[in-house]
């Protein structure tokens, strides 16, 4: 008598070995990362690190020739050299000055950009939320973001006087209006949905902040600080070079008037290779820490 298919028919343990290839592998049975917490970025090998530090040299040795050719087509005396640049820097540092004027602009310059980023992120975020305070305060950007520099250090001169408040505050106000702009789009581009369905499943507001608010917000805030940082450094030059009887700026506008073009570029390129190596050893592992939870692009 035929014994029916169903749960009294014999096991084959045969029909388990006969066809290996019935048996998945292991790789197919492990689960596909689900969200962004759980895909990571690869992290940079050695030869990663050697191969980006071998182009960064090249790339400065080719920066060299190219400097030290146009030196030679408009003249040592319009633009020195690389190395009679870097003897000026020596002979600088040997007069005491050099270093004492980077720290004091790297002073103001963290001032004012503290300031911008403050006023930033709060303006920012109110124009965003508020459909109230865009209309009635989002022409106030606008306009902020159109007013000449040299009119806007001229008045803060005026008013507060020439000294290290006024160049920051100068220059937090002329670099505010493009981060406040950054950081008005990014709250802006939130998805709603999402933080009504983290409401709806009574997710705690800190989660919902964390989880939710600043991983859509945070590559536009994090825009919104490397321009504004750049711009506040080369706006505080401009701004040194108006009215400050300390720091790089005024440094470049005293050989300037005195026609003596090595101490200027003595003056300029320590500072250049600072914000660099402050671009290079910070800026972008900080980059790369706050994005870590990226999913890595398909090569």
């Amino acid at each position: 008598m035929p014994i029916a298919a169903g749960a009294g028919a014999p096991y084959d343990r045969s029909a388990d070995s006969a066809d290996p290839a019935a048996v998945p592998p292991a790789e197919e049975l492990r689960p596909a990362p689900a969200g962004p917490d759980e895909a990571t970025t690869e992290s940079p090998t050695l030869a990663d690190r050697l191969r980006s530090g071998l182009y960064l040299v090249a790339s400065l040795f080719l920066l060299g020739l190219v400097w030290q050719m146009l030196s030679y087509l408009v003249g040592a005396d319009v633009l020195p050299g690389p190395v009679a640049s870097i003897l000026a820097i020596e002979q600088s540092n040997r007069e005491g000055y050099l270093w004492s004027d980077i720290g004091i602009t790297v002073v103001r310059i963290l001032g004012a950009f503290l300031i911008a980023l403050a006023a930033a992120l709060a303006i920012g975020t109110l124009l965003a939320r508020s459909q109230l305070a865009e209309r009635m305060f989002g022409p106030w950007v606008t306009i902020g973001a159109s007013i000449p520099s040299l009119v806007i250090v001229v008045i803060v001169y005026l008013s507060v006087g020439v000294n290290d408040h006024a160049a920051m505050i100068g220059a937090a106000l002329i670099v505010a209006p493009p981060m406040i702009f950054a950081v008005w789009d990014g709250v802006r581009a939130i998805n709603p949905e999402l933080q009504e369905m983290a409401r709806a499943f009574a997710v705690p507001k800190f989660t919902i902040l964390r989880r939710v608010v600043l991983p859509q917000t945070m590559p536009f805030i994090f825009t919104a600080a490397r321009t504004g940082l750049s711009l506040t450094w080369r706006l505080m030059i401009f701004v040194e070079l108006l009215g400050r009887s300390s720091g790089v700026g005024y440094r470049i506008q005293y050989f300037y008037n005195l026609v003596d073009m090595k101490r200027v570029m003595a003056a300029a390129l320590p500072f250049i290779a600072l914000m660099l190596l402050f671009e290079f050893c910070a800026l972008r592992p900080l980059e790369r820490w706050v994005f870590r939870w990226r999913r890595a692009e398909a090569k």
